[in-house]
């Protein structure tokens, strides 16, 4: 495989991944709404301390990776972790949206005060997700096996033609949180937040249902 269609290969494999509705893309709405598009770039870059590292190892240690995700018991771990955690995201989401509702204001500016760090979301909603994390072991496998074999330089080139798409991805949803304040004001802000929240909350009982039961309700 040479240069170019590392690099072709990369965005069309990724492409998929990157832009499908999920938990990242639906935080990142929910963040962007408060910190607009750097709240959708700070997510990214916790998604990317946490990927980056994550496929190097896989390029080290795939056998052993391989063997732990498929562990019954560390797979029923991961998705209960990234269960709570997105439905105590969601509950800081939707507590927002139903104060904001009640006092009738809103304050964009001020993310001091935002429910959660946005670099920590990134790094939780990622690393807590074990379809991400079975994802590089399966569809983007050929990607780091194919430009780990052509060198690091080469791994670093895949990665970097593949997080790019996670940062535009990320900071546009951010910036349609941003426009969803100024389009719906205050109350409608409100009401905005509780709907991402309840999306998220949807979002964890599929994935404990798919994990638990082999059965999903969302048709991605």
């Amino acid at each position: 495989m040479d240069t170019l269609s590392l690099v072709a290969s990369t965005i069309a494999i990724s492409v998929s991944g990157v832009l499908s509705p999920g938990p990242l893309t639906a935080s990142a709405i929910a963040v962007g709404a408060k910190r607009r598009a750097k709240g959708g770039f700070l997510i990214a870059f916790g998604h990317m301390l946490f990927e980056f590292p994550y496929i190097v190892i896989i390029a080290l240690l795939y056998s052993t990776i391989e063997y732990l995700l498929n562990n019954v018991i560390v797979s029923y771990v991961l998705a209960f972790a990234i269960s709570f955690f997105i439905i105590f995201f969601s509950y800081m989401t939707i507590k927002e949206g139903v104060s904001i509702i009640r006092s009738g204001s809103v304050h964009i500016e001020g993310g001091a005060k935002y429910m959660f760090n946005p670099i920590l979301v990134g790094v939780a909603l990622t690393g807590l997700n074990p379809y991400f994390l079975l994802w590089w072991l399966s569809v983007g496998l050929p990607l780091i096996r194919a430009s780990a074999n052509m060198g690091f330089s080469f791994l670093l080139l895949m990665y970097a033609s593949h997080i790019w798409m996670d940062y535009f991805w990320l900071a546009l949803m951010g910036l349609a949180g941003e426009g969803s304040v100024k389009i719906l004001k205050s109350k409608g802000y409100g009401v905005l937040l509780i709907v991402l929240g309840v999306v998220l909350i949807l979002f964890a009982i599929n994935i404990s249902l798919e994990m638990f039961l082999n059965f999903g309700f969302l048709p991605f």
